[in-house]
């Protein structure tokens, strides 16, 4: 028609009809490279979000649901001199073990002291601690301020309240399994024991390596930690799948002992199975041959 342009022809190749040309402004011309580029900027994208942004997607401290009056409470310093917060029940005799709690996320002391009470008039001394930025312990939460808070509580028990490092049982539940199994591999105690654990921070949701900068790797410290195990795991467990507690406890070289909770998922692992996790904190540690 008069006044139409024809579209401009390259030397040896067809017209490039109009519907074409378009495909090309907007989408550009195709390159076997174009998905490799765009794969390769989508994987550094999320490295940048999960090197970057990992402590805010790891750690959920709830507001502090307790005050300096509460009974129990000890104020312990890091080695960096921030305040650590600490729930103490201690021994009702001389000997006897003590757990050093390491708790699980979106909680603080505050919200573990019930369960903490009934432990303690099931006649074990335990030491809870908060973890920075959880209820009245300073800073910032970040793995290595777990890993300082955690030496806080022990260094308080050994060289404070006289502990024998052999009576500490290591606990750590969910978040907490990390810096449980951090200290036990570092420090000659009576045993730990991991209540819903996993791997690293990482593997929880990627399952397999994909990141760089991954968080409490404790899959890389179960086999150096030769003290005993109880690993407890709810069988419906969606947050940390029961999957992620036995390959830690399939890693470890024993003695150990898998416990597993019929019905419990990650939020209900102690009302589902109160009884059967006390018997079995009471039967610590494992015998020598045991590995069930």
């Amino acid at each position: 028609m008069p006044g139409e342009r024809e579209p401009v022809r390259e030397e040896g190749k067809a017209p490039l009809a109009p519907r074409g040309r378009w495909g090309r402004l907007l989408w550009g011309t195709w390159d076997w490279k174009r998905p490799l580029k765009s794969l390769a900027f989508i994987y550094l994208a999320l490295c940048l979000v999960a090197c970057g942004f990992s402590n805010r997607l790891i750690f959920h401290p709830p507001p502090a649901r307790y005050g300096r009056g509460a009974s129990h409470l000890r104020l312990l310093n890091d080695k960096e001199g921030r305040q650590v917060a600490a729930f103490w029940y201690p021994r009702r005799e001389a000997d006897g073990p003590v757990l050093l709690w390491s708790h699980g996320n979106a909680e603080d002391l505050g919200s573990l002291a019930p369960l903490l009470a009934e432990i303690h008039a099931e006649g074990f001394a335990v030491l809870a601690y908060d973890y920075p930025g959880y209820g009245l312990s300073e800073g910032s939460p970040t793995e290595q301020g777990c890993y300082d808070a955690v030496e806080a509580a022990f260094t308080y028990l050994t060289a404070e309240e006289g502990v024998r490092s052999s009576d500490i049982i290591l606990v750590g539940q969910s978040v907490g399994s990390g810096p449980a199994c951090w200290l036990a591999e570092r420090e000659e105690t009576g045993g730990l024991i991991l209540i819903s654990p996993f791997r690293s921070a990482f593997l929880t949701v990627t399952r397999i390596p994909l990141f760089p900068g991954d968080k409490f790797r404790n899959i890389k410290r179960i086999g150096h930690i030769g003290k005993p195990l109880l690993v407890i795991h709810g069988e419906n467990d969606r947050t940390i799948p029961f999957a992620e507690g036995k390959a830690l406890y399939e890693r470890h070289p024993g003695p150990k002992r898998f416990l597993a909770i019929p019905g419990a998922r990650h939020n209900t692992i102690w009302h589902a199975g109160f009884e059967d996790i006390i018997a079995a904190f009471k039967s610590f540690p494992p015998q020598s041959g045991e590995r069930r």
